[in-house]
């Protein structure tokens, strides 16, 4: 059974009410009516806060997103998340990243999407570096750059030491991996896209050369039954059955005499079709090499049809367009 992809456990806490000292030194008292506001003004629709490694004044790379915000009963300022890099979950899981500390749009700053209330910027993911807001459990299942100008960023006060370089190193190394599995992951949605691209393509030639066999087919059907006794009338059905059959691989059997022959239905329908006799004529013939300039009352449906293909030659028209002029009152002359 396959693995199931890595995501990061719901409910994540990131903030919460009080006095709070930001990255650049400055003091910011939260109520509980501001984290509530925070929720309410919270719209991934308008923008949409990234997860990152450190606090990036550019917010990239993001390994996921915020899908929504809430308040726990505790009144902690709360987390779900969706489309989690699973290179990025395995790390966060397997405590890489114990902490992590939210960066906000300031209510008044000039691209805060919702003027008016703190709006969540990016939350940012840290190792050994702790945040600035103290008490925020650590994950249930798991166990820094420059700010954009006027955002606030609580991750550590100025006045604490930087990480050790081992951990900078570190950090930067999961970067990497990161960064990598991300291009694998867009190199594999490229291969398949193409993939699809390409069966798309052969799709569409095929049905193309299926259409253009079709159109020989019937074109080769409509010349064998315009030379043979089929009715003129009758003739647009033939072409029709002949073309339907032609789509049917399965051959028919039947015996004849002590054996058994198979023929396709078209050859088998073809055979029938060969074998007409005459049309039987209804009406006098008419006899003799007198022209007949009256009508078509006294003539067979051969003898009809040899005079519309007569007309249409001596014409240069269609076959139909001297059947409807001879129909119409049109003089001809017929020689038995």
């Amino acid at each position: 059974m396959a693995s199931k992809t890595p995501t990061l456990p719901p409910q994540i806490e990131i903030f919460r009410a009080g006095t709070h000292t930001a990255d650049n030194g400055t003091q910011h008292t939260f109520t509980a009516a501001d984290v509530v506001g925070m929720v309410s003004a919270y719209d991934p629709a308008v923008h949409e806060a990234p997860l990152c490694v450190g606090h990036p004044q550019d917010n990239k790379p993001a390994y996921g997103w915020v899908k929504s915000l809430a308040v726990a009963p505790s009144g902690t300022l709360v987390m779900d998340t969706h489309n989690i890099a699973p290179a990025f979950a395995e790390a966060v899981n397997s405590k890489a990243f114990k902490k992590r500390s939210a960066s906000f749009y300031p209510p008044n700053h000039p691209q805060n999407p919702k003027q008016g209330s703190w709006y969540l910027r990016h939350v940012a993911f840290l190792g050994a570096q702790p945040p600035a807001i103290k008490g925020l459990a650590d994950f249930s299942e798991a166990d820094s750059g420059a700010a954009e100008d006027g955002c606030i960023n609580f991750s550590e006060p100025i006045f604490n030491p930087p990480p050790p370089k081992e951990e900078t190193m570190e950090i930067e190394e999961l970067k990497k991996k990161l960064a990598a599995a991300e291009a694998d992951k867009a190199k594999l949605e490229a291969d398949k896209a193409a993939e699809a691209a390409k069966a798309k393509a052969s799709f569409d030639q095929l049905a193309q050369f299926k259409e253009a066999q079709r159109n020989e087919r019937i074109a080769s059907f409509t010349s064998f039954c315009e030379k043979s006794n089929v009715k003129p009338t009758e003739k647009a059905a033939a072409v029709a059955v002949l073309a339907v059959l032609a789509d049917m691989d399965a051959p028919v059997s039947f015996s004849e005499g002590n054996a058994t022959k198979t023929v396709s239905p078209v050859e088998f329908v073809k055979g029938l079709i060969g074998a007409l006799p005459d049309p039987v004529q209804f009406g006098e013939q008419m006899g003799g090499s007198g022209g007949n300039s009256g009508g078509i009352d006294g003539l067979t449906d051969k003898q009809l049809d040899q005079v519309i293909k007569n007309y249409a030659e001596s014409k240069n028209m269609t076959y139909n367009d001297a059947h409807a002029a001879i129909a119409g009152g049109a003089s001809f002359t017929f020689k038995a």
